[in-house]
């Protein structure tokens, strides 16, 4: 008789271990509140099997990601070390969908970029990038505090911030999202407008590297503290939020800049790693609204009208972010 192969439990498909840790995440959250337990709908019979096999890895990875990210206040002391015992032997927690996490998006912290010595790009006519990003920065803060968000400048004067200031100040605030703003400057006459925003990841195109390195150079950070912050910000959930949020304002940006003049370039949503993004710590994007270096966007740029624009349509992007997380709905999926 020919041996038999050792028994090995079925391997549950991703779209059952997401429903299970949703479900367990679900009831976590429940329990913490005091709540009762919501009920199961089951669409089609579900395999038992299947089920234990998923449960470790996915119910000890939301145990993991609750314990960690609670305050230690909402988490009963005979829960916190055993779920973390159960959530380190299972090896590497689960990753969570962004929208078993819905947040409210309440306070808002925006970065004109520049300033002080710093000047950003600018023109022989006299256009300075310091100048037109606070600019369309305060009028972005007037239409987000006419909706209700809480909103706060890391700069609202003429003066130098370093990078690594302007982040630590979003996050003392306790900020929800992070838009800096900044004006471009293409060196290839072929191509030299358009619009792109950009959320924190890795990049090797040329131009983001050239960029990333320009706007990173006033960072205030040393050596090892870039190396601290770049060694776990490409896998976690805020990359997702700030992938989604940067779609959702570049949509608008496009749209409504393109019904003055329909030959402004769609860039794209782009990864890159700008320092004032790595040290957020919420969803976090750079938007480049304009190019300094066309000279048709640089007189329209010289327009209120034109700035007020942008700042109108960075508004809608936000606003469309906010809408899609307070319902519940998968950030990516924002129209």
């Amino acid at each position: 008789m020919s041996p038999r192969s050792p028994w090995r439990p079925p391997v549950a498909s991703p779209r059952l271990k997401r429903r299970i840790l949703s479900g367990a995440v679900d009831d976590n959250l429940r329990a913490l509140r005091n709540q009762p337990r919501g009920r199961l709908h089951r669409r089609r019979p579900v395999s038992w099997a299947l089920v234990a096999a998923a449960t470790a890895s996915a119910v000890a990875g939301a145990a993991l990601w609750l314990v960690l990210e609670l305050p230690e206040s909402a988490v009963p002391p005979l829960a916190r070390r055993p779920a973390i015992d159960a959530a380190l032997a299972t090896g590497t927690p689960a990753r969570t969908p962004p929208q078993v996490f819905p947040v409210a998006v309440r306070k808002v912290v925006v970065d004109p970029g520049h300033g002080g010595g710093d000047l950003g790009t600018r023109t022989p006519l006299g256009l300075v990038e310091k100048e037109l990003t606070l600019d369309i920065a305060r009028r972005l803060v007037a239409q987000l505090r006419g909706d209700g968000f809480e909103v706060e400048l890391t700069r609202d004067g003429d003066r130098r911030i370093s990078l690594r200031d302007r982040a630590r100040a979003a996050n003392e605030l306790g900020a929800d999202l992070f838009v800096s703003i900044h004006v471009n400057w293409f060196e290839d006459g072929r191509a030299n407008r358009g619009i792109e925003t950009y959320f924190l990841g890795p990049s090797d195109d040329p131009f983001i590297v050239r960029l990333t390195s320009a706007e990173n150079r006033e960072s205030g950070y040393a050596i090892a503290d870039v190396r601290r912050l770049l060694d776990s910000i490409y896998a976690d959930l805020r990359q997702e939020q700030s992938r989604a949020l940067a779609r959702a304002v570049q949509r608008q940006l496009v749209r409504s800049l393109q019904e003055v003049t329909p030959e402004v370039a769609d860039r794209g949503v782009k990864s890159a790693p700008f320092l004032v993004l790595v040290a957020t710590e919420m969803p976090a994007i750079l938007a480049e609204v304009a190019s300094l270096s066309n000279a048709d966007e640089a007189r329209l740029l010289a327009q209120e009208g034109y700035r007020e624009r942008i700042a109108v349509a960075l508004y809608r992007g936000i606003r469309a972010y906010s809408e899609s997380v307070a319902q519940t709905a998968t950030p990516t999926e924002v129209r």
